[in-house]
């Protein structure tokens, strides 16, 4: 499946649990069923924008925290090399230029230390 969807998906688990809310409660909220909201949180399932906005209303979050990828788990042997770099995109596209220099920099020492 798409990497987005995925992500996107895990972003919808974690925000559900740092809510402590079950998929139980949050289908309920959003008037979706159970197993259909556990294949979104799987990312099995590719969803509408209109199911999109009702789970965003069920967690009472904005349309920016569900692409906002905080607090996905990239240790997580379930994200393959292309959703890695989508999630590092995202961690360094609302910094300023100088700390995306500074990231950089140090990724290039890191890569010339320890690369092949």
């Amino acid at each position: 499946m798409d990497s987005l969807v995925k992500l996107v998906g895990d972003n919808i688990k974690e925000m559900r649990k740092l809510k402590k809310l079950t998929q139980e409660d949050l289908a309920e909220k959003c008037g979706l069923q159970t197993s259909y909201l556990a294949g979104v949180e799987r990312g099995d399932r590719n969803i509408t924008l209109q199911t999109l906005q009702k789970i965003i209303e069920g967690l009472e979050e904005t349309p920016s925290t569900i692409v906002n990828f905080k607090n996905v788990n990239i240790d997580s042997e379930y994200y393959e090399k292309k959703d890695l770099i989508m999630l590092l995109q995202n961690l360094i596209e609302g910094r300023s230029e100088e700390e995306v220099r500074l990231i950089l920099k140090i990724a290039t020492e890191v890569f010339t230390t320890y690369g092949k």
